[in-house]
């Protein structure tokens, strides 16, 4: 069972067995390592298609590799948790323990923050269109970005999301500048009603 760690945490997600964390920059963040092994685990980071290790904790001793500022650390629960401390924005990306993937995005300080049901619908107001007729959508998520082609209002260059999925969760930015950060949670499935075991009872008895 994967869980978020820490207050400082804005938000996490398990979707197919890959957990996401979401942290406002600034914020440190620790990202739990799905499946620790022993006491010795070894962090890394995805980028430009290779995994770059950062640092390797072995039981209370820390080892790092490509940690120049010293900003990463390891925390010593179950999880064997890699820290970020104070993280950027640039820190977005996908982390790998031991082989296990696990997802950040860090989002700008400020970013409006709007969680949707499944299967609802949410728009979203671009702050600052600028000179542009028709603004340019994204979404991004743990560092990668998608151009959206969605329709745009064009009496106020909004963009509404419809029927969202727990995929379409991620950072909006309208002309490259932060809309909002949308969170789709799972919707709620109602149980049937339980039989009245009592009444039952009594009908058997009469």
């Amino acid at each position: 069972m994967y869980s978020c760690l820490l207050a400082l945490v804005m938000g996490c997600h398990v979707t197919a067995e890959i957990t996401h964390e979401v942290v406002e920059e600034k914020q440190s963040v620790a990202l739990p390592c799905p499946q620790p092994v022993g006491d010795k685990v070894t962090w890394s980071r995805k980028s430009n298609g290779r995994k770059v290790d950062l640092i390797t904790a072995d039981g209370n001793k820390d080892t790092r590799h490509n940690d120049p500022n010293k900003r990463y650390s390891s925390v010593a629960d179950q999880s064997k948790s890699l820290l970020i401390i104070r993280a950027a924005v640039s820190d977005s990306g996908t982390y790998v323990c031991n082989n296990q993937t696990v997802k950040l995005t860090v989002i700008p300080s400020g970013t409006i923050r709007v969680n949707v049901a499944e299967r609802s619908s949410v728009t979203l107001d671009c702050s600052d269109v600028g000179g542009s007729k028709v603004p340019s959508w994204s979404r991004e998520t743990a560092g990668e970005r998608q151009q959206l082609t969605l329709p745009v209002s064009a009496e106020d260059k909004s963009l509404t999301l419809r029927d969202v999925r727990l995929r379409d969760s991620g950072l909006y930015d309208c002309d490259g500048k932060p809309a909002a950060y949308v969170t789709v949670t799972k919707a709620e499935t109602s149980s049937p009603p339980k039989p009245n075991t009592s009444s039952t009872q009594k009908l058997q008895i009469i």
